[in-house]
Parts: structure tokens; C-alpha cells; sequence
């Protein structure tokens, strides 16, 4: 069972003095289901002086205090959301919320959940019913409340459950989500003022980003594929399967999964049976990578719910009522699939529980027109149809690519998932015929028949080529370089990255194949949802390399860098303006004709790369020009040689710097120096060449030479 997640809308409003980042409340997920949205947030951009943002700092904030933008403490706003049982009042958890508003912050204000009762405020007033103001003195304000944690759903189908609730307060523990609890401040200066969050419980208990459990309970976790999964099992949970195969089951997947959108944690919850406590799902997603699963859920089968609300985790597109279908088709598919792969169920169940989707029932319905669904159409048909298209795309390509192929081109997008968009990402996947098979399954109703075990064994028994990508981490400074006229070197370590225009990020992705194939990969950086640059080549089966993608920015502004699912903010700026801050000469006394040297000290004081054109000037008339590139909070000296024309008192100078007086004297004569005195003309040949130390080649010398010459002549030809 899936809950909207991750899906941020944001706008921007502009004047002269203010920019406002607005983030309204997620819509819900045009599933069949009546939830309520995941997180949404947006972190304001600096662009003058006064600047005002609005976040439900829902993805910001978690247990281990992790944030989007990492930043220094001035520049972040910090809230401890603590959660409490009341134990003398059913149905009700207390909530604190304690802010840390750094100086520059010029007004806060937040809003609590309709179904809050304030027990205290310190540091805040109230606007109206929900909404609170900060008093702008305190650095520390408090809000406290009770809020009634219990939610209940109707809900039917395979992952129904008998009872009705998603949260409970059951007296000695309480499960439920957390509510979003908007903040909208105003800030003044450079960077932007950004918003962290973190959990936390008052007693025993655990959290993730949206989930709560409030009781006795213990956590156990496991690193593997760049993911921690924290696994926490409360006291009162009669787990059906041992936590240590729950996160190898888990971990497995994660592995297995090269769809992109694989977050750094993922918090699960064994949600306790019994006691009267009667859930409305077998297990529930929320928000990035928060789920509980019923503790008696098993593994060994082709509905494994673990898998089933993992899979949920890892899907981060936005899907259109054409579409819908497949967020529960492919959550079953890949649960049966894996499941298969790690040898919990025989092919017989794998096949029995793919095969429900060709039953008659199934005959009339569309999945692209959900109002002719039966039945959850979705989890029957909809992962049928799902392993047809994969099998077409692996018989197109060798096992080179598959449907998780598709799955990750979806990830990718920023824009909601059409069927025209759906057909066009199964044909880049796996071509034409594959594109075909999909329309005529989505679009018809069309028969649709499960294959055979000797079948699955020609076609999916051999290990394809999984092929998954990573940005490195951020604090592998030399990952991320910058090459410029300013610069030369990594900028890693900080986040946002911050560069000028003019400026190129190098990036040294991760390309893995955890398949059994050699295969093609193609490595495809995007910027704001556009793809800028790729690397493909091939690669052989377990092995992985590092490539380098490059994106030279030429426009100012804020920027999603993006590969495979995860991203990485880069900031653009204009560069900086240089300042000639000092002038110094190589003589202060010179005479006219002579040449001086002027050297300019030229700084940049900004905390970005400045350029500027250093222009010499002789008496204010500008002589020479050169053009200089420094880094941020860098100094450099440039010379230039001016000549001087005139005596007198001269001014030297670069930029805007003060003037260098230099003392012109009258240009030298030499003394005593006679005046040479020019030799007679003389007529001679055009070639005539006379030395100033010998008597030279006379016409007495060339009639002489001329005689000899022919006696010699004459002497040979008697010989």
C-alpha cells in the first residue's frame, strides 16, 4: 500500500527587494485510495536582500538530524519535533516543537493540524486557529499540543486487512504518522536561511521521517548498495519471520532494484497485531522511505509485503489517471520476482499469483481507463501485464535491458507519467515491438496469458545485466571538480555547489552491474529534468567503473543535478567584480622616451570568483588593458609597461585605484659625440660593397683579376 510521496510543487514571485518560494500542500495520489499527501518542501533562494520562503519541512528533517543542504549553523533553522504518550488520555500523543531561529531570520511562523490542542506557546502568538507567529526575540520558541494520533481507512483488496486503522494510540504504545507542520520565515543576506528537522521521542520509542512508534522497542539495521535499512521491532510484535531475514530479504532487493530513487535510509516498522488492535492494511508506505508491515506478514510468498512496501520506496514518478495502474502493478511483480529470485517460493506460486491477472474477470477492463476496473484490476492485471512488457524487453535485447530499465528512465522525470510518456521510456528501453505490446495491453482489452516454466526459464532463468548509477557521496571532494577561467579544482564536500558562469562541474558517477550479462549502460546526467550529458559503453556482470560527466552553466540560478534518482543542488551565480586595490611603479623618476613598469594589485573580497578588465592609465588616458580571472577571496598583480612621453610630472594608474606621480626628465643627449661625415659619391654597380677598414675592391684590382683569370684559362685548355 502506497501513500503519495515526494512529489514537490513550488512557484517563485519576484520584486524588486523580495523573492517568496511558495510550496502549497501536496495533492493526493490519484490512486484508489483517500490519503492524505506525503512530503512536499522547497528551500527559498537568496537573490536580494530581503528574502521570505514557506517549507513543510517534511523532508528535511529526521531522526538522525540529516538534511537536504547541509549548511552552518547560522544559516538553518532548527526544529525538535518530540513526541510523548499520555497515558491518562486515550487517543491523544503530545507533540513539542522546539525552534532554533538563527539572527538573520526576520519572521517565522507556523501551522499546527487541525486536530491540535496547544498546551503551551513560549516565543509565539497565535494568527488564527492553526496558525502561530514567532515574536521575533526569542531564539529558542516552543510549541507544545495533543493530537489525536488514530487514522482509519476502508480498504479492500489484496493488501486490505480485516480491521480499518493506518495510526493507533493503544494506551501502552502508539503507532501513527506524524502531521506536517508548515513554516514559512523571512530572511535577510547570503546564503539562503534553510530548514532542518529532527525526531525524536520522549521515552522509548522510534522514528524515521514520518513514521512514530512510541513504546519499548528495538532497532536493528544493515548497510548494503549505499543504503542503510534500520528495521525496528517493537516489544508487543509477534514477528512470523526473524528480523536478521527481514533485512536480508530487504538488502537483498535493494541490491537486486537498479530502478534509481534509492535513498540513503529506510526506516521500517513491525506494526504489532493483537490486543484489539486491527489494522486496515497489511503494510503502508509513507513519504521517501518510511513503512510498517504487520508483524505476522511472512516472506515466503509471492504477496511478501516487505518487498511489496520497499518496492513503494523506490518508485519516485508521478503517474497520471492513465498510469495510475502502475504503482501497485509493478510494487507486486518486482515483490513476486524477487521473491522467486531468492529462492523463498517455488515457480508454481510465482505463477499462480501472476497468472490471477489473466482470469476472466479481468476480460473487459483497461488498464489505462481505471473506471473500467473490477476487482483491483491494478494488483491482478496490472502485474501481469507488467511481466509481459519486461519479457519483451529482455527477448529485444539479449537480457541486456529490462523492465527496470523503464522503471528508471520514470524515476528520472519531473513531469507526471502519461501514456505517452510511458510508451515512448518502454521504447527507449526496449524498441518498437515493445512500445506495440504495451499500447495493446494498456490501451485494449486485450487477452493477456502467463507464461510457462520452461518459458520463464529461456527468458528470465539467465541473471540480466542490472545496471544502476550513483552520484558520489559529497564529501568525496575530488568527485566534484570545476574547471573555469577562475579555477581549477574540486569543489565537493558542501552542498549546494556553488559556481559562476562560465564554469564546468565534472562528475565522477558510479556505474555498476549487479546482473549476471554483460550490458549497455548509458550514464545520462539531467539538469532541471533535462538531459545534458551521457557516457554509454558497455560492462561486464558484477563489476563496476567510475565515469565522468560534464555540464558547463552559462545562465545564473539554482540547478538539480541529477543521475538515476539521486540529485545534488548547484548554485550559479554572476561572477564577482575585481577591485584594483593598490598601484606601484619601478621608478618614480624616469626621463621621456623611457618605460615604466606599473603593477597593479587586483583582489577579489567576494566568496565567489570575480573577473574584472584591468585598465593602465597614462594621465587618465588608458594606455594598456588586461583581463583577469581569481578565485574567490584571491589576490593577484598584473603589470603592464608605459612609456613616457613628456617631462613634467606624469600620473600612473590602474583601475581605480589612487595615481602614481612619476617625475619626467628631458630625454638625454650624449656629448662630444662628432657628426659623421659622408663618403664622396662614387659611381659604381648597384652591388658594389666598400668596407670601412680597407683600401676595397678597386677597378685596377677587377681588370688584374680578369687577366689572370683568363691566362689560367688559357694554361688549362693547352694541357
Amino acid at each position: 500500500m502506497h501513500r503519495a510521496r515526494r512529489w514537490t510543487v513550488a512557484a517563485g514571485l519576484t520584486t524588486l527587494l523580495v523573492l517568496v518560494a511558495f510550496v502549497p500542500a501536496a495533492a493526493a495520489t490519484p490512486d484508489d485510495t483517500s490519503h492524505r499527501a506525503g512530503a512536499v518542501a522547497a528551500t527559498p533562494e537568496t537573490r536580494s536582500a530581503n528574502v521570505s520562503g514557506l517549507v513543510d519541512g517534511e523532508q528535511i528533517g529526521s531522526q538522525e538530524g540529516n538534511s537536504a543542504e547541509q549548511v552552518a549553523d547560522s544559516d538553518t533553522i532548527t526544529v525538535l519535533q518530540s513526541f510523548n504518550l499520555t497515558r491518562n488520555r486515550s487517543g491523544s500523543v503530545a507533540v513539542r516543537l522546539s525552534y532554533t531561529v538563527p539572527d538573520r531570520v526576520r519572521s517565522l511562523e507556523t501551522t499546527l493540524p487541525e486536530n491540535a490542542t496547544v498546551t503551551r506557546a513560549a516565543g509565539f502568538t497565535r494568527v488564527n486557529g492553526t496558525t502561530y507567529e514567532w515574536d521575533g526575540e526569542s531564539t529558542t520558541p516552543v510549541l507544545s499540543y495533543r493530537r489525536n494520533p488514530n487514522e482509519t481507512i476502508n480498504r479492500s483488496g489484496p493488501e486490505g486487512a480485516s480491521g480499518r486503522y493506518l495510526g493507533v494510540d493503544a494506551g501502552e504504545w502508539a503507532l501513527f504518522t506524524r502531521s506536517p507542520t508548515p513554516t514559512e520565515w523571512t530572511y535577510v543576506g547570503t546564503p539562503p536561511v534553510t530548514f532542518e528537522r529532527d525526531m525524536r521521542t520522549v521515552g522509548p520509542g522510534a522514528t524515521g521521517d514520518w513514521l512514530v512508534y512510541l513504546g519499548d522497542v528495538e532497532t536493528v539495521e544493515r548497510t548494503a548498495n549505499d543504503q542503510t535499512i534500520r528495521l525496528a521491532v517493537p516489544e508487543r510484535a509477534s514477528m512470523a519471520e526473524s528480523p536478521e531475514a527481514v533485512l536480508s530479504s530487504l538488502s537483498n532487493a535493494s541490491n537486486a532494484l537498479r530502478v534509481g530513487d534509492r535513498d540513503e535510509r529506510v526506516f521500517v516498522l513491525a506494526a504489532p497485531t493483537g490486543e484489539n488492535v486491527t489494522w486496515g492494511a497489511r503494510g503502508y508506505q509513507i513519504g521517501d522511505a518510511d513503512m510498517w508491515v504487520k508483524d505476522t506478514e511472512r516472506l515466503d510468498t509471492a504477496e511478501n509485503i516487505w518487498l511489496h512496501e520497499y518496492v513503494h520506496s523506490r518508485q519516485a514518478f508521478r503517474p497520471t489517471t492513465q498510469t495510475r495502474w502502475l504503482l501497485e502493478a509493478s510494487a507486486v511483480y518486482y515483490a513476486a520476482s524477487l521473491t522467486l529470485e531468492q529462492d523463498r517460493i517455488d515457480f508454481d506460486a510465482y505463477r499462480s499469483r501472476l497468472g490471477a491477472g489473466s482470469e476472466p474477470v479481468y476480460d473487459g477492463i483497461i488498464l489505462a481507463a481505471p473506471s473500467t476496473w473490477t476487482d483491483s484490476a491494478n494488483y491482478y492485471r496490472g502485474p501481469l501485464v507488467a511481466g509481459r512488457i519486461d519479457e519483451q524487453i529482455r527477448l529485444a535485447t539479449d537480457d541486456e535491458r529490462t523492465f527496470q530499465d523503464t522503471m528508471r528512465l520514470l524515476n528520472g522525470r519531473t513531469r507526471a507519467v502519461t501514456q505517452a510518456s510511458l510508451l515512448s521510456t518502454v521504447e527507449r528501453a526496449g524498441g518498437q515491438q515493445a512500445r506495440t505490446l504495451t499500447a495493446e495491453y494498456t490501451e485494449s482489452t486485450a487477452t493477456v496469458g502467463m507464461w510457462n516454466e520452461s518459458h520463464h526459464a529461456a527468458v528470465f532463468g539467465q541473471l540480466p545485466a542490472r545496471i544502476g548509477y550513483a552520484l558520489p557521496a559529497m564529501d568525496n571532494r575530488s568527485a566534484y571538480r570545476v574547471d573555469g577561467p577562475y579555477r581549477v579544482g574540486p569543489v565537493g564536500g558542501n552542498t549546494p555547489i556553488q559556481l559562476v558562469v562560465g564554469e564546468t562541474l565534472t562528475v565522477d558517477a558510479a556505474v555498476r552491474n549487479a546482473g549476471g550479462t554483460e550490458g549497455q549502460y548509458n550514464a545520462t546526467m539531467d539538469i532541471n529534468g533535462t538531459t545534458v550529458t551521457t557516457d554509454r559503453g558497455r560492462i561486464a556482470p558484477a563489476t563496476s567503473r567510475t565515469v565522468s560527466l560534464a555540464h558547463t552553466f552559462v545562465t545564473p540560478g539554482r540547478y538539480t543535478l541529477s543521475l538515476d534518482g539521486d540529485n545534488v543542488t548547484v548554485v550559479v551565480r554572476r561572477p564577482a567584480r575585481t577591485e584594483v586595490t593598490q598601484v606601484a611603479v619601478s621608478s618614480q623618476t624616469a626621463r621621456a622616451g623611457e618605460e615604466v613598469v606599473v603593477t597593479a594589485t587586483v583582489t577579489n573580497t567576494a566568496d565567489i570568483p570575480a573577473t574584472g578588465r584591468v585598465v593602465f592609465t597614462r594621465d587618465f588616458e588608458g594606455v594598456a588593458e588586461r583581463q583577469v580571472y581569481l578565485p574567490a577571496r584571491n589576490s593577484t598583480e598584473l603589470s603592464a609597461g608605459v612609456s613616457l612621453v613628456e617631462p613634467g610630472e606624469t600620473l600612473l594608474a590602474a583601475g581605480s585605484a589612487d595615481p602614481v606621480t612619476v617625475t619626467v626628465t628631458p630625454a638625454a643627449t650624449r656629448a662630444g659625440t662628432p657628426t659623421p661625415t659622408p663618403p664622396p659619391p662614387t659611381t659604381t654597380s648597384p652591388n658594389r660593397t666598400t668596407g670601412t677598414d680597407g683600401p676595397g675592391f678597386t677597378v685596377g684590382l677587377a681588370l688584374l683579376a680578369l687577366t689572370l683569370g683568363a691566362l689560367v684559362a688559357s694554361r688549362r685548355r693547352g694541357d
